[in-house]
Parts: C-alpha cells; sequence; structure tokens
C-alpha cells in the first residue's frame, strides 16, 4: 500500500514539476487518444530500428529547448537540409546547380527570452522549386531520455517524418496544432511514420508522459537555415528572386518579410516576441 500512495504522489507532481522547469511552456493536455478532432489517418508503423544520430544524449537534456551552440559558432544552412546522419534527422538535398544566378539570405533573429535565438528557424515561403529533391525527404524524430530529439525539427510539406522509441519503456506522440494527429504508444525500439501535407508548426506531446515537449516545423519550402545561439543566420545559393521570407521560435509570433535575392549577399533582420 505505501508503495502505491508513493507512485500516485510521484504521477501527481511529474506536471507540476514540468512547468516549473518551461517557464512560460506548460504541456498542452489532451484526451487518452482522442477519437476526436485528431486525424483518422492509418499510422504507418515502421518495423526498421529507429535511425542513429552522431549525436550522442547529454545527462542535462531536459524537455525544455537545449542549450545554445559554442559562443561564436556559425549555423550554416544551403539550399540542402544537414547530411543524413546529422542530429537533426534530416536527409541530404541534390547540390544546388552553379548556372543558376544565385546569392545569399544573412541576418539576425532576436527573441523574447533571449535563450530562444537558438530553436529560431528562417524559411522561404514560396521557395523557388529548381532544386527541390527528386523525392522527399525523410526525418527522424527520436524518444530519448524522456525528450523529443532533437527539440525543434524541420521538414518540408510532403515529407515522412518518423517517430522512434529508443527509451526502455512505451510513450506516445500527439499534437493539437494544424492537422492535428495522434500516433497512439509506441513501444521501446518500435517507430512510427505519419507524412505531413500541411505547414504549420505542431507541438509535439505525450500523454503517457505530461512533461514530454518538442516541435516538429512543417515549411511549405525546402529553403530553409537554422539560426546559432547568436540569432545568426545564413541561407545560401538561393536562385535569383524576391521571395516572402518567414522567421518562427517556439512560443513566438513568426515574421514574414519580403527579401529580393541578386547576385552576392542579401540582409534581412527579425525582432520575435510573444
Amino acid at each position: 500500500m505505501n508503495r502505491l500512495l508513493t507512485l500516485l504522489a510521484l504521477t501527481a507532481i511529474g506536471p507540476v514539476a514540468s512547468l516549473l522547469a518551461c517557464e512560460g511552456e506548460p504541456p498542452v493536455m489532451a484526451p487518452e487518444n482522442p477519437s476526436g478532432g485528431a486525424s483518422s489517418e492509418a499510422v504507418e508503423v515502421v518495423s526498421a530500428g529507429p535511425a542513429t544520430t552522431d549525436e550522442a544524449p547529454t545527462p542535462t537534456q531536459t524537455a525544455c529547448p537545449p542549450p545554445p551552440c559554442a559562443a561564436g559558432s556559425t549555423v550554416v544552412a544551403t539550399a540542402a537540409p544537414p547530411a543524413s546522419g546529422s542530429a537533426s534527422g534530416e536527409a541530404a538535398l541534390p547540390v544546388p546547380p552553379t548556372s543558376v544566378p544565385r546569392g545569399n539570405i544573412i541576418g539576425m533573429v532576436t527573441t523574447k527570452p533571449v535563450g530562444l535565438q537558438s530553436t529560431a528557424v528562417i524559411y522561404l515561403e514560396d521557395g523557388p522549386k529548381e532544386d527541390s529533391p527528386s523525392r522527399l525527404q525523410t526525418v527522424t524524430i527520436e524518444n530519448r531520455a524522456m525528450n523529443f530529439i532533437p527539440f525543434v525539427s524541420i521538414a518540408a510539406v510532403g515529407a515522412k517524418v518518423v517517430f522512434a522509441n529508443t527509451d526502455p519503456f512505451p510513450h506516445n506522440v500527439f499534437s493539437p496544432d494544424n492537422e492535428k494527429f495522434n500516433m497512439g504508444n509506441i513501444p521501446q525500439n518500435g517507430a512510427h511514420a505519419r507524412t505531413f501535407k500541411s505547414p504549420g508548426a505542431y507541438s509535439l506531446l505525450c500523454n503517457l508522459h505530461p512533461g514530454m515537449l518538442g516541435y516538429v516545423l512543417i515549411t511549405p519550402s525546402t529553403w530553409y537555415a537554422r539560426a546559432n545561439a547568436k540569432g545568426a543566420f545564413v541561407m545560401k545559393h538561393v536562385p535569383n528572386g524576391t521571395y516572402k521570407v518567414t522567421a518562427w521560435a517556439p512560443r513566438e509570433a513568426p515574421l514574414t518579410q519580403s527579401v529580393t535575392v541578386a547576385d552576392g549577399d542579401v540582409t534581412v533582420n527579425f525582432d520575435l516576441h510573444r
């Protein structure tokens, strides 16, 4: 009986501890495996084991945003997302042809609070099709050490997102946003996949562990860049033209600006806040 009371007490304080750990980021609660609102599409069960990455788990990882990059580091994104096997799990795209006149979009993203700068994503709403991949991306998000790894994932519309569980107990993955979906329970070393058809930001939650939180941003084009810890970003080799460029970060209102790319660099800055 004493053991049962202890387990009940730990279950009751779990969500409270999560709220204290993530200021301004309470987990969104939802009914267990909701029958209404969530997508009724069949869940694809991936039989192969979850993809591994070069990133090793650290004992300090929590459901809050990961620690910022090393001071002075610069995150550079080209037309292609990081190569397969990177920490983000995003597949590589073809190298852009050199015959097309191109430029670079560079700039800074500031956020309030400042700690969210390292989670910011900058993408083109109407990115050119010249360098679109011949096949769609596959992005892997792991349930590892009671976290969604990476905390923020990026995939273009039409990409397949694989939710893999490497923890020694089941997880659930659902989102109350946009298309709304519930992947059901994912066992240890299991994986479920979903293809996203609509752009937007999706919060990722686990109704078995309310303190878990992550995000997947589905972009309308394959052109995007991540900001570094100081908010600097570079989007390289963009074909010349005028585009709508958007900056997004968790819990911040996204901003969109028009930018004209010509040979050389064009600078665009964003100030995000709630």
